[in-house]
């Protein structure tokens, strides 16, 4: 994308660097940095988790709606579109907090790519390859360093999180270790998932029902190529999936984590805040009237014109 590394990359890079000379690390860095966006991006967050949870609210009526259409699908889609219209719900609304974390994503990625190369004196940085768990020698050996070269907790920042080496095959199987981080990772992904309201695919649109798929195998996704990633964004993956969590359980609730947990354990939760923002309650168990969507059906009598044309045709021919 034009302009995204000068504009984007290249300040962001700079803002990180320079937090982490003040503040005497690049880990805390990334975690002051990570807090601040998260902070910048609440009201827009808080937008779409409330939307999130007003769709979940209305689930029991898209249940109904379903049942009062008798498997017409034409019905349903009309019947679906009317409750969204006067219960002030867009489906795709709550896929807002995902979409606003995408371009942050990319944008700290890159940040935190460019920090991860490696700087030799008199050239220009180049790339030592980020899923290497020999990076850090590869570099010292070409005369250079790299920025992110940091240990922090059990782990160094440039390179993988190979927390505890598998026996026996640790020398000659790539990977072949336990990254505790990569499992924080998916871990705290399938937590924010959980949590996240989306609508059931009943009246939901083609593109919300791909989403909900997609999300059941991201937490996998995450963990696997967090196995390979360097720790230095895996730290940010994770801490920004926490700063996520907390933001859910305050402004969207429970969501599909409540059928799992006991009823206490529930009471126990919201007692402590959760859904406490949301900004609406739960609707229940809901029943539609009859009439209370008042589709036109394809009228099965003919035009009383066609009636008496015919008619007509009747007396002629009797009369010739």
């Amino acid at each position: 994308m034009p302009g995204w590394q000068e504009f984007v990359i290249d300040p962001l890079t700079g803002l990180v660097t320079a937090i982490a000379g003040g503040v005497g690390g690049y880990a805390i860095a990334i975690i002051l940095v990570t807090l601040a966006i998260r902070l910048l991006l609440l009201p827009l967050t808080m937008k779409g988790m409330r939307a999130q949870r007003k769709m979940q609210t209305v689930q029991p009526k898209l249940q109904a709606v379903k049942a009062q259409a008798r498997g017409n699908k034409q019905r349903e889609q009309q019947m679906t579109m009317e409750l969204y219209k006067k219960e002030g719900v867009n489906p795709l609304a709550g896929c807002l907090p995902m979409l606003l974390q995408m371009p942050v994503w990319l944008a700290m990625y890159g940040a935190l790519l460019t920090l991860g190369n490696c700087v030799i004196p008199g050239s220009d940085a180049i790339s030592v390859g980020r899923t290497a768990a020999n990076a850090v020698a590869d570099c010292a050996a070409n005369g250079g360093n790299i920025l992110l070269d940091e240990n922090f907790l059990w782990f160094n920042l440039a390179l993988p999180d190979a927390t505890f080496d598998l026996p026996f095959v640790a020398d000659t199987v790539p990977f072949a270790y336990i990254s505790v981080m990569a499992i924080l990772s998916g871990a705290v992904f399938f937590l924010q998932t959980y949590m996240t309201p989306l609508p059931s695919t009943a009246g939901s649109t083609g593109f919300a029902a791909s989403m909900q798929s997609a999300m059941k195998f991201m937490p996998v996704f995450f963990m696997f190529i967090g196995w390979m990633f360097f720790s230095a964004f895996l730290l940010y993956w994770v801490w920004t999936g926490l700063i996520q969590v907390v933001q859910q359980f305050f402004f969207s609730g429970l969501g599909k984590l409540e059928d799992r947990l006991s009823p206490g354990t529930v009471r126990f939760l919201t007692s402590l805040g959760a859904g406490r923002f949301a900004g609406v309650t739960p609707s229940g168990t809901i029943e539609l009237d009859a009439d209370e969507f008042e589709i036109d059906e394809p009228s099965t009598e003919k035009p009383k014109t066609k009636k008496r044309r015919r008619r007509r045709r009747r007396k002629r021919g009797r009369r010739s």
